[in-house]
């Protein structure tokens, strides 16, 4: 069965602004139309607003021509990110392993910065 020309499909629902930045603009480059909107975990579903809210239980969905639908998922298969439809209310969160590492970088330089103080302060100690 032939869809409809004007029936679009999601290929992609997504928290992260920038996959999905990503993903618009590699479906733009290839000349795949494609529509946005945002949606949140309440059910709401609106065009692509100017000023896109970034928060848990909000994402962004691009839609293609359902004809489209297989090139346009051959397309973000080729990106470094996840690209599925079912996004996690908390989607916009980095993984566990992007947390670990911004982490450890505080802890270190907040040790460096403490570091820093006792240093000064035996300095002026003396």
């Amino acid at each position: 069965m032939k869809s409809h020309p004007s029936e679009f499909t999601p290929i992609l629902s997504t928290g992260k602004m920038l996959c999905f930045d990503w993903a618009c603009g590699a479906l733009e480059d290839a000349g795949i139309p494609y529509q946005c909107r945002e949606e949140s975990s309440g059910g709401l579903q609106v065009a692509m607003p100017a000023f896109p809210s970034v928060m848990p239980g909000t994402w962004w969905t691009v839609l293609v021509p359902s004809s489209q639908g297989p090139e346009a998922q051959e397309i973000l298969a080729s990106m470094p990110f996840d690209h599925g439809t079912t996004p996690d209310v908390w989607d916009d969160q980095p993984k566990p392993s992007g947390k670990r590492v911004w982490q450890s970088c505080a802890i270190l330089l907040l040790a460096l910065i403490l570091a820093g103080i006792v240093s000064e302060f035996l300095r002026h100690a003396r």
